[in-house]
């Protein structure tokens, strides 16, 4: 899932090698190739102006932590780019990548051959009437005293001036060698390079006390306080230097914004693919770089099942380990309902690394047991399908959860063991014991999230009212594409879900939809079915997960292991059922396949996906069908499978969004 894993991969000849999985409202296609789908992803989530000047800071805000200096110095340096914007210069498009970390080969002998690890302050893309231009820029906090406005270190003497001089030189020559070794061509000479040194003089003295121009033999590396302090000073130096400088070749241009957008954008699908990359959509990367949990408050999403809810959880909780915010003093818990998510969640952090930093912890609906005797304190708090605590039949259960989860993030943030904020009363929200706390100055993670399709169907008198306003409304689809959106579309006809989805538009009809009749016995037809996949289609037992539309004894476990049993030679390899979710994800033999409850296996996404719905199960009126069918389709992301009779099949729109499913075996 880190944008680590592809930093030795970013070479052009091996990026073909590696799909890239957009944002439907973006693709033409579920998945494809970097080179064809990056421009489209660039057009629709970062677009020209046509009336201004146009500029995407990535990160959209600036979250630098550290030392206090050297924050307020980039600080500065991130406002005078993002102000850009104020330029009126049609057709100016900047986007600049604060803080981008990436790795790279090293040519030099002293270590050839081996990996850099390195870290630009800002690297600023800008495209002007036909010309392209790539600047790096490193800030530097070095204050001569002179500076007003700040109260700022005096750290000027010679030896500072000259070591941090050096160092800003060391860096700028890394990054270029680290893209030089990346890319085909010479690119070193096609790239702006500049020092900014927001609190550092323009002048200086020579021994004689005569007023010199500081380093007056590199007049356009340097950046000096002049420039940087007033915005219209800083437009003056963009126009004159940036804009009039040194020019790169488009293909050049296009190739290392592409490489800034992975890093900086791009998460690792590895349960669609090995090679597959996602790209954030600018709404996501709102979410992930939000501030209000700094500024002391709850960050409430909404977002429909495929949004990426638990995926932003999981990038955001690496993204704190990497700034050193998720640690061993510094921990985090994650909460949800459905055991399937937290045992996948589990393994995923393992994967990334975290998983001795983050503890794991499930809602009860049916008793007070949430948290009981854990004394543990969580500087960071996550609580996914937060729409379940609604499902509780008792106000205390809620308040008691809700209680628990403020007592332990609390603990992690204030210090004063006496503090009269630290419990939740009834009478009290959260946020308002949050901006009592006046001494924190800067809090942990707070986050509740709201499946919108859950929380659309009922709001029990009892649901929490801080779940009712989201700060943010995540509404663009990550995995579901056009055969299943359609399917969803036609089912779910409210508004609701045609204004807010941002389904695909899409020409290849990926993942297909078929359809099967249901014949005489749903159990004997799902069974035939699981056995064609395996023995004609190549698909692997693990990658199917079957979904009874209700639950019954004629497509239990045992029934489809039965019907199985009968068609397979005496105690030979045979796919097996299972309905342990948790089991099927840790510990699934190769031959099981998983039957579930639509409501064990949410969250979770399957390869092949079978929804059996038996006679007369369907009700086209009843809202929390529909919404069922919903919940069901959206599991699959290679190829989803509807087994029904045919009066069932055009209730739920399936002639103009599905094909007859294609048997190879005959039985």
């Amino acid at each position: 899932m880190a944008p680590n894993g592809l930093q030795n991969r970013t070479r052009q000849d091996k990026l073909a090698g590696i799909k890239i999985y957009l944002p439907p409202s973006v693709s033409d296609a579920g998945n494809r190739s970097i080179e064809r789908h990056l421009p489209r992803y660039l057009e629709n989530e970062f677009p020209s102006s046509t009336e201004n000047a146009t500029v995407y800071p990535i990160p959209c805000q600036f979250l630098k932590e550290g030392e206090r200096q050297g924050c307020l110095a980039e600080k500065i340096v991130f406002e005078r780019l993002e102000s850009l914007k104020l330029l009126t210069l049609p057709g100016l498009w900047v986007t600049f990548f604060h803080n981008a970390s990436y790795a790279g080969n090293s040519t030099r002998n002293d270590r050839l051959g081996r990996l850099m690890v390195r870290e630009h302050d800002f690297v600023a893309f800008v495209r002007y009437q036909k010309k392209f231009s790539v600047i790096l820029i490193e800030v530097k906090s070095t204050s001569d005293g002179t500076t007003v406005g700040y109260d700022l270190e005096k750290n000027c003497d010679a030896k500072i001036l000259k070591n941090n001089k050096r160092s800003a030189q060391h860096q700028l020559r890394d990054h270029l060698e680290v893209l030089q070794n990346s890319f085909d061509g010479d690119i070193v000479k096609q790239i702006q390079c500049y020092i900014i040194w927001p609190f550092l003089g323009e002048y200086t003295k020579d021994p004689r006390q005569q007023r010199i121009r500081r380093w007056a033999d590199e007049p356009d590396l340097h950046v000096f306080e002049n420039c940087i302090l007033n915005q219209d000073n800083f437009n003056c130096w963009f126009l004159e230097k940036v804009l009039c400088g040194k020019s790169c070749e488009e293909g050049i241009f296009l190739a290392l914004l592409n490489r800034y957008i992975i890093l900086s954008c791009g998460v690792f699908m590895d349960e669609l693919d090995a090679n597959m990359l996602a790209l954030l959509t600018r709404q996501q990367l709102k979410l992930l770089n939000s501030d209000i949990c700094k500024r002391g408050g709850v960050l409430v999403v909404h977002g429909l099942a495929g949004t990426g809810k638990t995926l932003l959880i999981l990038k955001k909780l690496q993204l704190l380990h990497e700034t050193g915010q998720l640690n061993d003093e510094n921990r985090a818990l994650y909460i949800c309902y459905w055991p399937g998510i937290r045992c996948e969640v589990m393994v995923k952090l393992k994967a990334l690394g975290i998983d001795k930093y983050v503890d794991t912890a499930r809602i009860f609906v049916t008793s007070e047991e949430f948290l009981k005797g854990n004394s543990k304190k969580y500087k960071h708090v996550f609580m996914d399908e937060s729409e379940a605590i609604c499902l509780a039949f008792s106000a205390d259960i809620v308040h008691t959860t809700l209680s628990r989860i403020y007592s332990c993030y609390h603990a992690a943030n204030c210090k004063d063991t006496r503090c009269p904020y630290g419990t939740l009363e009834k009478n009290y929200h959260i946020n308002d014991l949050v901006n009592n706390h006046r001494e924190v100055e800067s809090w942990g993670e707070l986050w509740f999230l709201v499946d919108t399709n859950q929380a659309m169907m009922f709001l029990p008198k009892y649901s929490p009212e801080i779940l009712k306003t989201p700060h943010i409304v995540l509404n663009k689809i990550m995995r579901s594409t056009e055969q299943i959106a359609r399917l969803v579309r036609l089912v779910s006809p409210g508004p609701h879900l045609t204004e807010t989805l941002g389904f695909s538009r899409i020409v290849d009809k990926e993942p297909p939809v078929y359809w099967v009749d249901r014949k005489g016995r749903i159990c004997e037809t799902v069974s035939d079915v699981i056995i064609d996949l395996f023995a004609t289609k190549g698909v692997k037992p693990q990658d199917l997960c079957v979904i009874p539309f209700l639950q019954n004894d004629l497509l239990s476990r045992k029934a489809i292991n039965d019907e199985l049993t009968h068609k397979f030679v005496e105690k030979s390899f045979k796919p097996e059922a299972t309905s342990d979710v948790e089991q099927f994800l840790l510990t699934g033999k190769p031959n099981e396949f998983l039957i579930a409850w639509a409501l064990r296996v949410k969250g979770l996404e399957f390869k092949v996906v079978i929804m059996a719905i038996d006679e007369d199960q369907y009700d086209k009126t009843d809202p929390e069908d529909r919404r069922k069918v919903y919940i069901i389709a959206s599991r699959s992301t290679c190829m989803l499978i509807v087994i029904s009779d045919k009066e069932t099949r055009g209730d739920i729109c399936l002639e103009s969004a599905s094909e007859t499913y294609p048997f190879n075996l005959v039985l």
